[in-house]
C-alpha cells in the first residue's frame, strides 16, 4: 500500500503554478493583442484551476453529476491548449476529434451510475478507473497533436516537442493509477496522487515549452532574414556557407548567372532600373525552380551584384539545361527594356572537397560564355 499523501496541498501547488502561468500568459497577450494563442493557454490554465479546486470543495458521494462534470474539464482544457498551439502553427483551431476525450472520461465516470439504475453492480471505484481512461486517452490525443503542429509552426525548435512529450508523461503515470487499482497494490486515491505529483514536474515543463516556441518562432524569422537578400528575397552567401555540404554531392548541378552589361543598365536607366532588374531576375528564378520538378527543390542564391547561383540537387544536364532556358525565356518578356544573362552551368564533381570548387567551375563557364559573346549558356 502507498503511503497517503495530502491532495489538499498537491492541489494547491498545481492551482499556484497554473495560476502563474495564467498571469504569465495573459500579460503577453495583453502586450500583444495579436498573439491570440497566449489567452487561448491562459484559457486552458484557468480551466484547470477551476475543475481542481472543484474536485477539492466537492466530495460529496451525491454529487456524481458535478465531480463527472469537473473531471471531463480537467481532460477539455487540453483543448484550448492544442488550439492556441495550432492558431500557431496557422492550422484550424477546432476538429471533431477534440471533444472525444472529455466525452470519454465524462461517460466513464458517469457509467457505474447508470449501469446502477439497471441494477447492474461495477467494482468499486470504476468511475475512477474510467475516468482515468478518459484522461489518459485525451493526453495521448492532445499531445501527440500538439508535437505534429508544433513541428510545423517551428521546424527547428523544441518548446513545442517538449511541452506535447510533457502531456504524454503524463499516460504512465494514469497506467500506474489504473493498474494500482485494478491489482490492489495502491490506495483508492492513487489516481489523485500520480496525476497531481506528475504536475509537479510536467506542468511546468509544459507550459515552459510553450512559452518558448514564440522564442523560437522569432529566432527562426531574424535568421531567415539574416539569411535573405534583402532586395530580392533569395538566399544570400551567409545562407549558403552555412548550408553548403548539404549539397556537396554528385548529381547537384550549380547555374552562374550574370546580367549582360548591368553597369549599362544602370548608367543608361538610373540605379532604380538596374535594382528593378535584379529583383525580375530573382522572380524569373525563383519561378522557374518551382516549375522545374526537381523533388528536392531548388534553390536560388545571390551571390552579390547582378550574379545568382542556383543550385539544383539531385538534377541532370537536361533538367539544368530546361530551368536555365526557362529564365532566359522569361526574361525577353519582362521589359521596359532588353537586357540578357550569361550562365555557366557544371556538376558538382567527386572529388570536389567543398561547394566552392564546384562554385569556381561554374564560373568559369559563365566566364566562357561571356567571352563567346555574351547572352548563352556555357557548359
Amino acid at each position: 500500500m502507498l503511503t497517503s499523501i495530502d491532495l489538499a496541498t498537491l492541489r494547491l501547488c498545481s492551482v499556484l503554478a497554473s495560476v502563474t502561468f495564467t498571469v504569465i500568459f495573459l500579460s503577453l497577450w495583453r502586450g500583444r493583442k495579436d498573439e491570440r494563442h497566449n489567452l487561448l493557454w491562459a484559457a486552458s490554465l484557468l480551466l484547470y484551476c477551476v475543475a481542481l479546486a472543484g474536485l477539492e470543495w466537492i466530495n460529496r458521494p451525491q454529487d456524481v453529476l458535478i465531480r463527472s462534470l469537473l473531471v471531463a474539464a480537467l481532460t477539455a482544457s487540453n483543448i484550448p491548449l492544442v488550439a492556441g498551439v495550432r492558431l500557431f502553427a496557422g492550422r484550424t483551431l477546432w476538429r471533431w476529434w477534440m471533444a472525444v476525450p472529455p466525452a470519454v472520461t465524462l461517460a466513464g465516470f458517469l457509467l457505474p451510475q447508470a449501469l446502477g439504475q439497471f441494477a447492474i453492480v461495477m467494482p468499486p471505484h470504476s468511475e475512477q478507473l474510467l475516468a482515468a481512461i478518459g484522461l489518459a486517452t485525451g493526453m495521448g490525443v492532445f499531445g501527440a497533436d500538439m508535437i505534429r503542429q508544433a513541428g510545423r509552426a517551428v521546424p527547428d525548435g523544441y518548446g513545442g516537442r517538449i511541452a506535447g512529450g510533457a502531456m504524454l508523461a503524463y499516460m504512465p503515470c494514469y497506467v500506474f493509477a489504473i493498474a494500482g487499482e485494478v491489482l490492489h497494490f495502491a490506495t483508492p486515491s492513487t489516481l489523485a496522487v500520480a496525476a497531481l505529483l506528475s504536475d509537479q514536474l510536467l506542468l511546468m515543463l509544459l507550459n515552459v515549452g510553450l512559452l518558448a516556441m514564440p522564442a523560437e518562432a522569432a529566432f527562426a524569422a531574424m535568421r531567415e532574414r539574416a539569411w535573405r537578400d534583402g532586395l530580392t528575397g533569395v538566399h544570400n552567401r551567409a545562407w549558403l556557407a552555412g548550408v553548403h555540404d548539404e549539397f556537396l554531392k554528385t548529381g547537384t548541378w550549380l547555374a552562374h548567372i550574370d546580367i549582360d552589361h548591368f553597369k549599362a543598365i544602370n548608367d543608361r536607366f538610373g540605379h532604380a532600373a538596374g535594382d528593378g532588374t535584379l529583383t525580375a531576375l530573382a522572380r524569373a528564378l525563383v519561378l522557374a525552380t518551382a516549375e522545374s520538378g526537381l523533388q528536392s527543390g531548388a534553390k536560388v542564391v545571390r551571390m552579390g551584384g547582378d550574379e545568382f547561383l542556383v543550385i539544383m540537387p539531385n538534377a541532370s544536364l537536361l533538367t539544368a539545361q530546361a530551368l536555365v532556358r526557362h529564365v532566359r525565356t522569361a526574361i525577353n518578356c519582362i521589359g521596359p527594356f532588353d537586357w540578357t544573362v550569361s550562365i555557366g552551368l557544371t556538376e558538382v564533381a567527386a572529388q570536389d572537397t567543398s561547394l566552392a570548387d564546384a562554385v569556381e567551375r561554374a564560373d568559369q563557364q559563365l566566364y566562357a560564355a561571356k567571352l563567346a559573346g555574351r547572352d548563352r549558356v556555357a557548359a
